[in-house]
């Protein structure tokens, strides 16, 4: 029996080798930076940005979109104006209305001619193989995968022979007119971040960002462009083999939908492609920094001093008065948890809004953060739990300032003192510390962090359960908006709390 089990374990090992040598990466050595990659800015946006009259060369300008058809209209809209490059790079891509809608567009921009280089991490893409391969049969599209998968069907099996690698993916999010203007943020592309689809939506933040903030997107971008991780498509799927309309005829069948309809008349009377359209744009002028990991990181050689989680670190022991902290995956870890306890230690009020666990779209996150809740809320810090409004039909008419009612919070941003904010792709959790690549900008506006402060304390009441300890010590969920106190995590199943309860006892915190 046991010279059984060898074999069968020795011919599993003599597969899973086979299989990573047959789908191993080809080698892929860093690409220098041309000198010339980054072009003056010219054009329509170029001229917009000029009427900000932003005069120092460390200036920026943000406009922060709160709103997901307001981000959606302004990616359109800053896509049809752009006249020379748009740089794209982004973890997930949907192969469905507001995802291929804007894949249309960036062809749109090319065949006017306009450069459009797309980034897009592998991991996010599924579906969308057959689509790429046509965009970047263009003369004017290059597309490449970030950390690609050799086995393309089904790629789950590519985890059992390459899991450490297929692990670390990149979570930033960007896109960059003409190197004038960017957008970044914690939304992806598509329907669940821009509100619409079948899907519940995603409460989300995006900033547009102008000045010194773009012109550093742009300087990031092109470092992951031509890192060792990112391969020309051609290289993962192979040459086209000549067919086209892969695109055309997949968003023909989404523009058959009432939601197409109703979502493209909302569209056209967004303030957003109003203003744009007009050569304006609300952007009030900020202190702001690009705060992001190196691709390396991907590889897992970027030393710790250099990883963006130091920059945060850094600031958060700035922090005096209140922090208040909006993560869709909070799992501080023993390192994180320390650092909030001290800042509590010190006096700052610390609030922190994170899902529920009927909210949370990765249910094993929870298993992560249920283990710090306790010891959070003894040391002093509010916690704050999402609720789930699922209803589609529901979620854009009571929609709040936060977004909507959107079952799951995905927006990833803090603000500090009432100066400083935070807006980016980084969550509070182990995989965003040490394997996926994260972006952000810190900004420095009393304005803007005033106005994230208003939001969450005025809808703190009707979006949240207010996690908190009764007299006796035991754990509470409040409802403020209907007074229900619930003892256990509200709208979730017994098997549900244990089954996670279960998990949280695995060593696998540095996966989540």
């Amino acid at each position: 029996m046991l010279k059984a089990l060898a074999y069968a374990a020795a011919a599993l090992i003599a597969v899973l080798l086979g299989l990573r040598w047959r789908y191993r990466l080809p080698a892929k050595p860093a690409e220098d930076i041309p000198k010339d990659e980054s072009v003056p800015p010219q054009g329509p946006l170029a001229d917009l940005v000029d009427k900000l009259n932003l005069t120092e060369p460390e200036s920026s300008a943000v406009h922060p979109l709160v709103r997901g058809r307001n981000a959606f209209a302004a990616r359109l809209m800053l896509i049809d104006k752009a006249v020379h490059s748009i740089d794209v790079q982004y973890y997930i891509w949907h192969r469905d209305l507001t995802g291929l809608w804007t894949l249309e567009r960036l062809k749109i921009a090319a065949d006017r001619g306009v450069a459009v280089r797309l980034l897009l991490d592998d991991n996010g893409i599924e579906g969308l193989d057959d689509v790429l391969t046509e965009l970047n049969a263009h003369p004017r599209i290059e597309v490449r995968l970030y950390n690609p998968f050799g086995l393309r069907r089904p790629r789950i099996v590519n985890y059992l022979f390459d899991f450490v690698r297929l692990n670390r993916r990149m979570h930033n999010k960007s896109i960059t007119f003409d190197g004038a203007l960017s957008v970044t943020g914690g939304r992806n592309i598509g329907d669940e971040y821009f509100e619409t689809g079948d899907e519940p939506v995603f409460v989300d933040l995006d900033v547009i960002a102008a000045g010194e903030a773009a012109r550093a997107i742009s300087r990031d971008f092109a470092r992951y462009w031509h890192s060792r991780s990112a391969f020309r498509l051609e290289r993962v799927l192979g040459e086209p083999n000549g067919e086209t309309g892969a695109l055309a005829r997949s968003l023909a069948a989404e523009r058959t939908s009432e939601e197409y309809r109703r979502y493209s008349a909302e569209l056209e009377d967004d303030p957003v492609i109003r203003e744009i359209a007009a050569g304006r744009l609300d952007l009030e002028p900020v202190g702001a920094r690009l705060v992001s990991d190196a691709p390396d990181k991907t590889l897992g050689s970027a030393l710790s001093g250099h990883l963006m989680v130091g920059q945060l670190t850094d600031m958060l022991e700035g922090i005096n008065q209140r922090l208040d902290l909006v993560s869709p995956y909070f799992v501080p870890g023993k390192r994180g948890m320390a650092e909030f306890l001290g800042l509590a230690r010190r006096g700052v009020r610390l609030r922190v809004l994170t899902n529920s666990l009927e909210a949370n779209d990765v249910a094993l996150v929870h298993a992560g953060y249920r283990k710090y809740r306790r010891k959070l809320l003894e040391g002093g810090i509010e916690l704050f739990e999402l609720k789930a409004r699922s209803a589609p039909s529901t979620r854009r008419a009571d929609a709040g300032r936060l977004g909507s009612s959107g079952s799951s919070l995905h927006a990833k941003t803090f603000a500090a003192d009432g100066r400083v904010v935070f807006i980016g792709s980084f969550n509070f959790d182990p995989r965003s510390v040490w394997l996926n690549t994260e972006m952000g900008l810190v900004i420095e506006s009393t304005e803007i962090a005033q106005d994230l402060r208003d939001i969450l304390e005025s809808q703190m009441t009707q979006i949240a359960y207010r996690v908190f300890l009764d007299e006796q010590g035991r754990m509470r969920w409040e409802d403020t908006e209907t007074g229900e106190t619930h003892a256990t995590d509200p709208g979730s199943p017994a098997s549900a709390r244990f089954a996670l309860w279960a998990i949280g006892k695995l060593p696998i915190e540095w996966l989540l």
